[in-house]
């Protein structure tokens, strides 16, 4: 019987030095700019929110990105920091700069364009939920498809049970929250992380470190021995 060990993959090596404080820096300055817009420092409340008006009918195409650093409230910049700190972290760990952060906001605005495109003219779109549920489904796709030492029942049992977890909503429907930018960032973000894989896949494989198991299964024999009658004749 034969069978495949993996010791190691793209997973096992340490992620990058800076890759929390990168990720830390980055939430800083959504803080910072959302201090910014709470203030209204430089009319901050006119031109950093997006609505399906400015963007789609007068083309200010670029509020689907200033959006993503503006946050109504403190609570609201809370939530969506917590899960960007994590996954940046990851994302630039293993993946380097290009993934986290300049993809992730990249996607993040190509997100408020399509959630944009479903809300009502004057309704204002604000912050960084979309990238969070990006960096959420480009984690989760990599995660699975990478972690080669388990296998795919037990990776997909992990991503399904973090994905609940960590997206499942705790609280009851809520109005305010863009629901929409949830779904598509995260459907995004599993179409991005699937097809990054698949066009690295020759870099990541190299990672792979296997072994091939053979088992013997050694038989027993037993000779039957001849007995006899110990009656007398």
């Amino acid at each position: 019987m034969q069978y495949t060990v993996v010791h190691s993959t793209w997973l096992s090596q340490k992620p990058a030095r800076w890759a929390f404080v990168i990720s830390a820096s980055v939430a800083l300055i959504i803080a910072l700019f959302s201090w910014i817009y709470w203030q209204d420092l430089g009319l901050a409340s006119q031109w950093m929110p997006a609505t399906q008006n400015s963007v789609w009918n007068q083309h200010l195409f670029w509020q689907a990105w200033t959006a993503l650093f503006a946050h109504a409230d403190f609570k609201h910049l809370l939530s969506n920091m917590f899960l960007f700190f994590i996954f940046g972290s990851f994302l630039n760990g293993y993946f380097g700069l290009w993934m986290f952060p300049f993809m992730a906001f990249v996607f993040g605005g190509i997100t408020n364009l399509l959630v944009l495109r479903g809300m009502q003219p004057e309704t204002q779109l604000l912050g960084a939920s979309g990238v969070v549920f990006w960096m959420g489904g480009a984690w989760l796709s990599l995660y699975f498809l990478l972690d080669e030492k388990r296998s795919y029942y037990q990776r997909g049992l992990r991503a399904l049970g973090v994905a609940i977890l960590l997206f499942f909503p705790a609280e009851a429907f809520d109005p305010h929250i863009s629901y929409s930018s949830h779904f598509w960032g995260f459907i995004l973000g599993l179409v991005f992380g699937i097809s990054f894989y698949y066009y690295h896949r020759a870099k990541f494989r190299s990672h792979v470190v296997s072994e091939l198991v053979t088992e013997v299964f050694e038989e027993s024999h037993y000779l039957d021995t001849p007995q006899t009658d110990p009656r007398p004749l």
